[in-house]
């Protein structure tokens, strides 16, 4: 897959790179990673990075594409494989597709070029590994996102994901001369404000009767603290995690663009993707999430992660 993947990019003289829409750290860590090595590696191609942006945006500026430019180029979906996720469909004007994924999910996309691996810690693992095969230089530049993009799906290499393989890549760009600590404050300094916000969560969190953990966040709370949905929606995600009496949290914040809700689920160990699907989401086994209409469904997914404790043995 690796060197049919390099063939069309071969093949191509302008290259789309997208990812799903509300991007965390991994989307844009596998797309500008990608953009930035292969831009350097084919200096004479044409680059082009698109998508919706949100203040986990550490890079840069996103292009905007005409569809003449749509329908001549190589188009790359990183970070998803399923359409829902997308915010447009301008992959169907493109004249190539490759999907790169390493989520549960299988693609409704109809790429003309499919590579999953779902063991993958990251998709910004999967292209690291794909520009290593390549021989593609990963200069300090494209590292970064990419190791930023690990750092962010593996909670700092804490996952059951991280496999030794992902080690061995994180050296590779450890190796291009990266300051770990620049990244490290980039990610995890953060303002008074947003402490206060993360110690009201903390106090204002609520249990299922088998001890799933929860908040909903409303447009009160977010206008307090002055932070975006989508922010919020990625940020709280895992502020119940390494709590002992919690196996599995969840955070549901309200779109306040779309009044539908943004739910992130966790488990330690219990497997809960087959809730988010069941809820039109995705994801890993134990970190998905899904999109609902309103609270009252996040009430209903409680009942289902509840359910999912009480018939689990393991």
């Amino acid at each position: 897959m690796d060197k049919e993947i390099f063939k069309q990019i071969e093949d191509h003289d302008s290259i789309v790179i997208a990812r799903h829409k509300s991007p965390d750290l991994d989307a844009y860590g596998s797309q500008f990673g990608l953009y930035y090595a292969l831009k350097k590696h084919f200096p004479a191609k044409r680059f082009y990075v698109v998508g919706d942006t949100n203040g986990l945006n550490y890079f840069q500026e996103f292009d905007t594409v005409s569809e003449q430019v749509l329908r001549n180029s190589l188009y790359f979906i990183i970070d998803t494989a399923v359409r829902q996720m997308l915010g447009d469909d301008n992959y169907l004007l493109a004249k190539k597709v490759i999907v790169i994924d390493h989520h549960q999910n299988d693609t409704d996309l109809a790429p003309d070029l499919y590579y999953k691996d779902a063991e993958a810690s990251s998709s910004s693992e999967m292209i690291a590994r794909f520009l290593i095969k390549n021989g593609i230089e990963i200069d300090a530049t494209a590292a970064k996102p990419l190791y930023m993009g690990i750092v962010g799906d593996t909670g700092r290499f804490q996952f059951s994901s991280v496999k030794p393989d992902t080690f061995r890549i994180a050296a590779v760009l450890l190796e291009s001369g990266i300051n770990l600590t620049e990244i490290y404050n980039l990610l995890y300094i953060e303002p008074l404000e947003t402490k206060r916000m993360k110690a009201e969560y903390l106090n204002s969190f609520s249990l299922t009767r088998n001890n799933v953990g929860y908040r909903k966040n409303d447009a009160a709370f977010l206008g307090k603290y002055r932070i975006e949905s989508q922010t919020a929606s990625r940020m709280l995600a895992n502020q119940l995690s390494g709590i002992k009496e919690i196996p599995i949290w969840a955070n549901f914040t309200i779109d306040t663009d779309t009044g539908k809700i943004l739910c992130e689920l966790r488990s330690r160990k219990v497997p809960i993707i087959e809730v988010a699907k069941k809820y039109g989401g995705g994801g890993h086994l134990l970190a998905c999430g899904a999109t609902v209409a309103s609270f009252r469904e996040c009430d209903l997914i409680l009942e289902d992660l509840d359910r999912l404790l009480e018939e689990y043995d393991g």
